[in-house]
């Protein structure tokens, strides 16, 4: 394409960010792998902070809450309707992203957004896979916004804490990372190979 390594290395730098890919010295970028222990943290992070935002959500506006998740129940509803699991997957994280803006803790949102992009590309893996993921995920998602409309705040959690940890159960990962696996690769600085597993 007639582009400088520049922009490239800025792309990839980003994409680690986010976490979809691993860059290792004098190897090369690698499409992020994780193992199961990368997700049982992520995932236990990620239950910790919404759990906390939840609480501070239904202090601060319970009626406002529940009506952003409803908002975002029907663009699942939608997306289950026409068939499309990347709608789906989009209004997934449009539902856990209104618990964390009415918490009203713009470091909350911060640090959710360490792990949130690797997180959303596994469980959106899982919805547009076999099985019945993506049917329990939305029972899931409206029986939390019920439990909240009803004042059951502490049910309402607990759902939720499982809904995040599921994940933990319900995807293959292999044991090795990205780095174990890349040790004896060597490459120059000036190459760069995005590895697909």
């Amino acid at each position: 394409l007639g582009m400088s390594k520049a922009p490239v290395r800025a792309a990839f730098t980003d994409l680690r960010d986010m976490g979809l890919v691993s860059i290792v010295p004098q190897a090369g970028t690698y499409v992020f792998t994780p193992t199961p222990q990368d997700v049982k943290e992520m995932s236990h992070f990620r239950a910790m902070l919404e759990r906390e935002a939840l609480g501070s959500a239904l202090v601060r506006d319970p009626d406002g809450l529940v009506q952003g998740l409803s908002a975002a129940i029907v663009q699942m509803q939608h997306a289950i309707d026409v068939q499309e699991f990347t709608l789906y997957s989009r209004a997934d994280s449009a539902y856990h992203r209104v618990i964390l803006r009415h918490a009203g803790n713009r470091y909350l949102e911060k640090a959710y957004d360490l792990t949130a992009t690797a997180l959303e590309a596994l469980r959106a893996h899982l919805q547009s896979g076999a099985g019945d993921f993506w049917q329990r995920s939305f029972a899931e998602h409206t029986q939390m916004r019920d439990l909240m409309a009803k004042r059951q705040f502490d049910d309402a959690q607990a759902l939720l804490e499982e809904h995040i940890l599921v994940i933990n159960r319900s995807i293959s990962l292999p044991s090795a990372n990205i780095n174990q696996r890349t040790k004896s690769r060597r490459r120059s600085d000036e190459e760069y190979t995005i590895l697909l597993s």
